[in-house]
């Protein structure tokens, strides 16, 4: 079998140079989410002949699916994958994979693999000019929920994450599970966001805190993907305060601007999520595939 280890945090610059990062939009190329992730979703990592191996594993230790490998040998290193779920006992499955991923997949083994699209795992890609700028009709809505929001509360502004202001975000996510009715210390966010603001220096990660009538009323963290696209990872506002998520939004998105393309990852299937996540037209839905041996 291979031998699947936790992501370690110091083993990141590693495992990021398995990966061609030119134009990387997507999230599986962002060990920084995979690291503040991987207790929650059981994510581990392996090596075969110089070629990295990404797995997500269930909590009675059986693997729920491989990634698809990255590096020198890929064709080998899907071949492991497929003995080591035999070794498993365990019926293979590849998942969370891009387009491109799946195109690859199929022209290493023609016509032996059914796909699946994964709707509920695609990326919502957005160009930061879009965000921050909100021009044109389409945005007239949220140019009017912002608007609003600052007569409301005239004094409202956004910091940068910083070390002084770390506990008004996490201050934050804990008012925000109140208002959801959400007990932090069992909801798995809320452990993986405080992990994240420990070591939001080493993970290289920036945010910002929304304040109004003198407190933190939301919030947003996220990292870097490639000199092209950043990564929204966190965002929280609370929702007696009318307009908050657009402004938080906003005015992170005008810090952004160096990047083209924002990813705001996935929508988990919510309807809700979804049809907010779409609200800002995104540039481009990144698909998502499982695949299966036939």
């Amino acid at each position: 079998m291979l031998n699947f280890q936790p992501i370690e945090i110091d083993k990141i610059p590693l495992y990021k140079q398995y990966y061609d990062y030119k134009s990387a939009l997507g999230c599986e190329y962002n060990f920084v989410s995979g690291y503040l992730w991987s207790k929650e979703y059981l994510l581990r990592v392996a090596l075969y002949d110089d070629t990295l191996i990404k797995a997500y594993f269930r909590d009675d230790k059986t693997i729920w699916g491989y990634c698809l490998p990255s590096g020198k040998n890929v064709k080998g290193a899907v071949e492991a994958a497929l003995g080591d779920a035999r070794d498993r006992g365990q019926e293979p499955m590849f998942g969370y994979l891009s387009k491109s991923e799946k195109e690859k997949l199929e022209e290493m083994f023609p016509s032996q693999y059914v796909f699946e699209r994964s709707y509920d795992t695609q990326d919502y890609i957005y160009l930061s000019e879009d965000l921050a700028g909100l021009e044109g009709k389409r945005f007239h809505a949220k140019r009017n929920h912002i608007s609003h929001f600052f007569r409301e509360y005239p004094d409202a502004y956004a910091a940068p994450l910083n070390d002084g202001n770390l506990s008004d975000a996490l201050r934050v996510m804990e008012l925000w599970c109140k208002e959801n009715d959400l007990d932090p210390e069992k909801y798995g966010e809320y452990a993986v966001f405080c992990d994240a603001l420990e070591h939001y220096q080493q993970l290289q990660m920036r945010g910002a805190v929304l304040y109004a009538d003198g407190k933190p009323v939301a919030m947003t963290l996220g990292s870097e993907i490639s000199s092209l696209c950043f990564d929204i990872n966190f965002e929280k506002a609370l929702r007696e305060y009318s307009g908050s998520y657009a402004v938080i939004n906003n005015e992170f998105a005008k810090t952004l601007t160096a990047y083209k393309y924002i990813n705001r990852e996935e929508d988990l299937g919510i309807e809700g999520l979804r049809k907010s996540k779409l609200s800002y037209y995104p540039a481009i839905i990144y698909d998502r595939f499982e695949a299966k041996p036939k």
